[in-house]
């Protein structure tokens, strides 16, 4: 049974010959072979994000005691004092003082501090940095699966800026059979800051088939699947992004064959 338009013939094929497998495998290999980077590079992924500190660089700032210029200056810290930025909301930014008081400056103002070392702080652009602080993720997307189209939606949460996890669910409408994959996958998005941010993803989950009422006496059926993913995030504007995505799915079926199916997808994702 194919999922797509056309119907081809298959070749046997075992696991050791497909692409998600080959693609897990070396990923393995090159973490094993070098162990220390391998627990570098899962600590900075799983690691919380530290607040960013500062000293002020002017003779002082005001801080309110609210995100707007309604609410009072009940503080104001001065030359070479140290405060921690906690969050942002849109032209405001949160911070706590090294008295322990917390308030609100301008985001503005972050032009007149610095970092520890001295330099500029490295702050996330206002229309970026609430995404970057949200756990929350959902979104709808189009595209091609085998030749059938694909509606799908994902529920997201974020563990980290870098890591997260997703349940998925999607709705295939070919000319030979219809299908319906519900999974869960984790997602790892290495450079969040970037307007254009890439991302790969592995997961896994259930399929089920539904053949063409046309077809001769060939019945529904349900197989485990393997996903692995590769796409990018494209900022539009403040929570908005523009999701594309390539994925492979590995098909495990109960015959005496496997099956890959390629997915092309593009949609439009949200963050709260």
């Amino acid at each position: 049974m194919t999922y797509g338009v056309q119907q081809k013939t298959r070749e046997p094929q075992t696991p050791k010959h497909s692409r998600v497998i080959q693609y897990l495998s070396l990923c393995c290999v090159m973490l094993c072979s070098t162990p220390a980077f391998a627990a570098s590079w899962f600590d900075s992924w799983f690691a919380e994000q530290e607040p960013l500190q500062v000293s002020v660089d002017d003779a002082f700032i005001n801080v309110y005691s609210g995100p707007g210029r309604g609410y009072p200056i009940f503080y104001v810290v001065e030359r070479e004092e140290i405060i921690t930025l906690l969050k942002s909301r849109t032209e405001w930014i949160k911070i706590k003082t090294k008295r322990g008081l917390v308030g609100w400056i301008k985001r503005d103002d972050m032009q007149f501090t610095l970092s520890l070392d001295g330099s500029k702080p490295d702050f996330p652009d206002s229309k970026q940095a609430d995404y970057l602080v949200d756990r929350f993720e959902m979104g709808a997307a189009y595209g091609d699966f085998a030749g059938a189209d694909s509606l799908s939606m994902n529920l997201g949460y974020r563990f980290t800026k870098n890591l997260s996890a997703e349940l998925r669910y999607a709705e295939n409408t070919g000319q030979f059979s219809d299908s319906q994959i519900v999974a869960a996958g984790i997602l790892f998005q290495p450079f969040p800051d970037l307007r254009a941010s890439p991302f790969f993803s592995v997961g896994g989950g259930k399929i089920k088939t539904f053949p063409s009422s046309t077809l001769v006496q060939t019945e529904d059926r349900e197989d485990d699947l393997l996903q692995a993913s590769l796409g990018a995030y494209i900022h539009i504007t403040g929570r908005f992004f523009l999701r594309v995505e390539y994925t492979n799915h590995y098909i495990m079926t109960s015959r005496n064959t496997n099956e890959e199916v390629n997915e092309w997808k593009v949609g439009f994702n949200v963050f709260f």
